[in-house]
């Protein structure tokens, strides 16, 4: 080998170990992302117009959940809709006999 030559370098073998910062590292990095954002979009503030942007939060996030949902969902097929229509009936006929009992209970006992 030449003097003048580097020595040869091993390749090295690339590993995905998670890499742990420090605490403090972590904790400036996390301040340094996120800027500090006024009382009353944080809602620590207890005005009433503060309300509203949490308000309107909630109501965007419950939107798009439905609609979600709705693309979800499908239309049942002939014998699924039949199961659940049984399955309702039997339902209502119950309630409706538990019902029936109590109010014939009653008249019999008072």
């Amino acid at each position: 080998m030449d003097e003048n030559q580097p020595p040869a370098q091993e390749p090295t073998k690339m590993t995905e170990e998670p890499v742990e910062t420090p605490a403090t590292e972590t904790a400036a990095q996390e301040s340094q992302e996120q800027p500090e954002l006024p009382k009353k979009f944080t809602g620590e503030a207890k005005t009433i117009g503060s309300a509203i942007p949490g308000k309107l939060d909630q109501l965007k996030t419950f939107i798009i959940e439905c609609k979600r949902v709705i693309r979800v969902t499908k239309k049942p097929d002939r014998q699924e809709f039949t199961t659940i229509v049984k399955i309702s009936a039997i339902g209502m006929a119950v309630i409706g006999l538990i019902g029936f009992a109590v109010q014939f209970l009653k008249q019999i006992l008072l």
